[in-house]
C-alpha cells in the first residue's frame, strides 16, 4: 500500500489471519478510500507477492507440529489431502516453500485466494479438485473463518490451536475438535 498508494501502516488494526488475499486487498484499498477495481486489486496483490518473497529471504515460516508426518500418515491410509487457503496460489507456494512443506501438498488438489474471495468458495474449489463426489470432507484450520467455511460445506472441522487465544476462538466458532499441533492427535481427529 505504501509503495503503490503512499498509505503508511495500511494493515494497522486489520486482522489478516484467516482472511483471503483478495478480500484483504479490497479492505485495505477501501479503508484508504481507493477504488477497489479488479486492476487495482491485482496490482496490489502482485506487489504483495514480490514483497513476501523478499521478506522470506531473511525470515521463514515454521510448521505447527509434524505436518509432513501427518500428511504422510493420511496418504498411507488412502486419504486424499487437499489444501484450502486464502493465499493466492503463488503466495501459498512461497509460504509452503519457506516452511519446507511445498512437496508435502499437491497444489493441484487445492483451492486458493486466486480462485475465489470467499473462504467457503475456496474450500469448494479444493473439494472439487481433491475429493470424489460423496467423499467425507474434514476441514483442518486455525481460525474461526476456517470453521465457518467448513460449516458452509457441511464438513467436520478440526481446529489447530497454537495458543490459548486460538483455542478459545475455535471453540467459540464451534470446531468439532481442537488439537494443539499437527501430529497424532490431529490424525486421530481427522480419521474419527
Amino acid at each position: 500500500m505504501l509503495e503503490l498508494h503512499g498509505v503508511e501502516r495500511a494493515t494497522e488494526h486489520v486482522r489478516v489471519a484467516g482472511g483471503t488475499d483478495p478480500a484483504l486487498a479490497r479492505a485495505l484499498l477501501g479503508r484508504a478510500g481507493i477504488p477497489a477495481d479488479d486492476a487495482t486489486i491485482t496490482n496490489l496483490l502482485e506487489s504483495y507477492l514480490r514483497h513476501l518473497q523478499a521478506v522470506l529471504e531473511t525470515r521463514r515460516y515454521y510448521p505447527v507440529g509434524d505436518v509432513q508426518g501427518t500428511v504422510r500418515a493420511l496418504v498411507e491410509r488412502e486419504v486424499r489431502v487437499g489444501l484450502a487457503t486464502g493465499n493466492m496460489r503463488a503466495g501459498a507456494e512461497i509460504k509452503l516453500a519457506s516452511a519446507g512443506l511445498l512437496s508435502t501438498f499437491s497444489l493441484d488438489h487445492g483451492g486458493f485466494g486466486s480462485d475465489a474471495e470467499l473462504r467457503a468458495d475456496i474450500v469448494r474449489h479444493a473439494i472439487s479438485r481433491c475429493a470424489p463426489d460423496g467423499a467425507t470432507v474434514v476441514v483442518v484450520g486455525d481460525t474461526k473463518h476456517d470453521v465457518a467455511a467448513g460449516r458452509a460445506v457441511n464438513a467436520r472441522v478440526v481446529g489447530v490451536a497454537a495458543s490459548e487465544e486460538a483455542r478459545a476462538e475455535l471453540a467459540a466458532a464451534g470446531a468439532d475438535a481442537i488439537v494443539d499441533a499437527c501430529g497424532d492427535a490431529l490424525l486421530r481427529e481427522v480419521l474419527a
